[in-house]
């Protein structure tokens, strides 16, 4: 048996080729790859049982979760028999009858092992049915479904409400509605979570809904509403989570407990990313992330639960073509299938990744025919509004459903031809009347005592003011049952348009109008390529610019209390744009509040939230505000602030290029339609006076601990 040292080799080796993977101990040598492979195909179950990959709390809940009667079955069995037996005929049911037994960090061994086609024979072979009217129910063989993600960049209650009709009036919605949150604050999540039980209940719709915080702002926000399901991304470490969260393991379980239903998302890369990946590769963390949803689920006694894979949300430091997304979403549906869990994927693309939509789309459906998901990600239009990434449209899940002769559950399908959303065949068009009927219906269910004609009206108004206002909504379906013209040349030009804002700098002008003291620096990026290839690049000022930092406030009395950065980042013209509008009445608003900021602002090139803290290191605050240009190809220029409180519960600096993003409070989606530059101002202020009372920021500000209470 190998070592714990050279088993981390071994098992970064046999990876099919990622980028993600090579800072873990991946390779391209195809030699070893292959030599990797046939060591983990040797190793028996027993061994991999008896390690402890990561000394932490989520290994010891991954152990207490198997089922030690099964696992004595199998404990002989090596990788490469186990292999065998699930492409053989009976796969499935002893899947089915050894799944509580199977060690996470085997299940990653075996998809080391498999080629495509392998892990797509096991996919299309294995099904997790959550319990549901029959004949299809979430998860089962004849089941393709969708979460309508109905995001809006300023939380706007009408943009969300036409945006789920519009994805009802396409016959999806049947798993989940879950809306993506742009202001992560507890009023804002209470206030859409009401919407979203107020469309569902309204409705009758057989479906759950969930506003994707995280558990312990959903927690609070349950005092206040009904919280439906309970939301928490997760990861392969204790280390990982902690960071997300706050919390580890055990206080994940209490949490989770509260809710009726679960829902978590994955991801390869995330942990490697945030510098928690404790040595091991991208394929073992994420099977430990399938481990930990079914040791909760266990834990809660097997409740409704789903999970997600977000593939592809990073960017090209994780994956960079389109196989290789390919072969993380056949890797991941696998893993998560034979954890016994009901698994959805959101075949995605951030836009540096450099997909094309149309490369996307074609992705998506073979992805969907080789790996057999229970369900896929809809939005309005492939470009969500408010994240800014590639994913399935609304209007594509007919043709996917169709092409893969599976349905909606029975019960949406049922409800949906009821409402008259889908005809009597199951088809669905997206019409715009048909979005325009359901507003009527759920208006007249809330109360309205207008005519319905009156009403059907007043949607197809406001359907067309959205559409107006760049909105993918209100177009139906084109002659081939795809996007139409207008739709092909929206997203055409948000692609294009996104492109050009990653290539993009910030304007001379704009810094001159903003920061009337400025010195600017650069990161360690040889260039753009560099910089978007390789993100640990923008994460450290140069060498020659930090020494010139570290002086900055030598000769003036020591560093100021609040420093300011503004860096490009991934949309240099979202700087561009909101800096003239938000810096100036930023700092006016800081010094108002008798709060003393720096006088010389910090402008990076070529930097990412990193940067801040290596910047925040050279010249010693106390808080940092970092103002970075994100999110291109949401069609909005967004800016976001980072703020942090840069010292430990003991008083000294945690400064520094690795210090962890949980200790980061952010203030999101700053453009005139979503978060306007005042309105940001002001958040931004209140959240450095409450910052600087209570001596923390990131998670512990969340869950409302000063620096003493940790």
């Amino acid at each position: 048996m190998l070592e714990i040292g050279e088993l981390k080799r071994v098992f970064a080796r046999a990876n099919d080729f990622k980028e993600g993977d090579l800072p873990l101990g991946g390779t391209t040598d195809e030699a070893l790859r292959r030599d990797a492979k046939k060591q983990v195909a040797a190793l028996r179950i027993k061994d991999l049982a008896g390690l402890e990959f990561v000394e932490d709390e989520l290994t010891q809940a991954l152990a207490r979760s198997l089922d030690r009667r099964r696992l004595d079955e199998i404990a002989q069995l090596s990788i490469g028999q186990v292999k065998a037996v699930l492409l053989g005929e009976h796969g499935a049911s002893w899947a089915a009858r050894f799944r509580a037994a199977l060690p996470s960090e085997a299940i990653a061994a075996l998809v080391k092992t498999m080629s495509d086609d392998e892990l797509s024979r096991v996919a299309r072979d294995i099904f997790n049915a959550l319990p549901g009217q029959a004949p299809v129910a979430v998860g089962s063989v004849g089941h393709l479904g969708s979460r309508i993600q109905p995001n809006s960049p300023g939380d706007d209650e009408e943009e969300i409400l036409l945006s789920t009709l519009e994805g009802l009036a396409y016959g999806c919605g049947d798993v989940i509605i879950g809306l993506n949150p742009a202001s992560d604050d507890v009023e804002t999540i209470v206030r859409t979570e009401k919407l979203l039980a107020g469309i569902v209940e309204r409705l009758q719709l057989p479906t759950r809904y969930c506003v994707l915080s995280d558990m312990v702002k959903q927690s609070k926000a349950r005092t206040s509403t009904k919280v439906d399901v309970g939301f928490q991304s997760l990861a392969g470490t204790s280390k990982a989570l902690v960071g997300m969260l706050g919390l580890d393991v055990g206080g994940l379980l209490e949490l989770a407990q509260g809710f009726a239903g679960l829902y978590f998302e994955t991801g390869q890369g995330s942990e490697a990313t945030n510098g928690a990946a404790e040595g091991f590769d991208m394929v073992t963390l994420e099977s430990r992330c399938y481990g930990l949803a079914r040791y909760i689920r266990q834990q809660c006694g097997g409740r409704w639960t789903i999970v997600n894979d977000v593939a592809g949300f990073i960017g090209p430091e994780v994956f960079r073509t389109g196989a290789q997304l390919m072969r993380a979403c056949l890797e991941d549906a696998v893993m998560a299938k034979l954890h016994g869990l009901t698994m959805g994927l959101d075949v995605c693309s951030t836009f540096h990744m450099g997909i094309s939509p149309e490369e996307l789309q074609a992705l998506t459906e073979d992805i969907v025919e080789k790996s057999a998901p229970a369900y896929l990600m809809s939005v309005a239009g492939n470009a969500d509004p408010m994240l800014g990434y590639l994913t399935t449209s609304f209007r594509q899940h007919p043709r996917l459903r169709r092409a893969a002769g599976k349905r909606p559950t029975s019960a949406m399908e049922s409800r949906l031809r009821a409402l008259g959303a889908i005809d009597a065949g199951g088809l669905a068009a997206g019409e715009p009347e048909t979005t325009a009927g359901l507003y009527a219906q759920f208006m007249k269910a809330g109360g309205d005592g207008r005519d319905a004609a009156a009403i059907k009206a007043e949607g197809l108004r406001k359907l067309a003011a959205l559409k107006d206002r760049g909105w993918d909504l209100g177009y139906g379906l084109g002659a081939d049952r795809g996007g139409p013209p207008q739709v092909r040349a929206r997203l055409e030009a948000i692609y294009r348009n996104a492109r050009s804002a990653l290539y993009a700098g910030i304007a001379e002008a704009v810094i001159r109008d903003s920061c009337p003291r400025h010195i600017a620096v650069a990161t360690e990026s040889a260039d753009r390529e560099d910089f978007l290839a390789h993100p640990a690049s923008g994460e450290r000022i140069a060498a020659r610019d930090a020494a010139v930092l570290k002086r900055l406030y030598g000769a003036e009395g020591g560093a100021p209390q609040i420093a300011l950065v503004v860096s490009d980042g991934l949309n240099a013209d979202a700087v561009n744009e909101q800096l003239r509008g938000l810096l100036p009445r930023l700092r006016w608003s800081l010094g108002q509040a008798g709060l003393q900021v720096g006088k010389v602002d910090v402008v990076v090139k070529n930097g990412r939230v990193r940067a801040g803290y290596h910047a925040a290191e050279l010249i010693g605050p106390e808080l940092l505000i970092h103002l970075i240009g994100e999110r291109p190809g949401t069609g909005l220029n967004q800016l976001s602030a980072y703020l942090t409180y840069g010292r430990d519960p003991s008083g000294r600096f945690r400064w520094g290029p690795a210090m962890d993003h949980s200790f980061t409070s952010a203030i999101c989606g700053i453009h005139p339609q979503g978060k306007t530059p005042r309105s940001a101002s002001d958040d931004i202020v209140s959240c450095v006076q409450r910052m600087l009372k209570l001596k923390c920021s990131g998670v512990s500000l969340g869950r409302g601990l000063g620096a003493y209470d940790l």
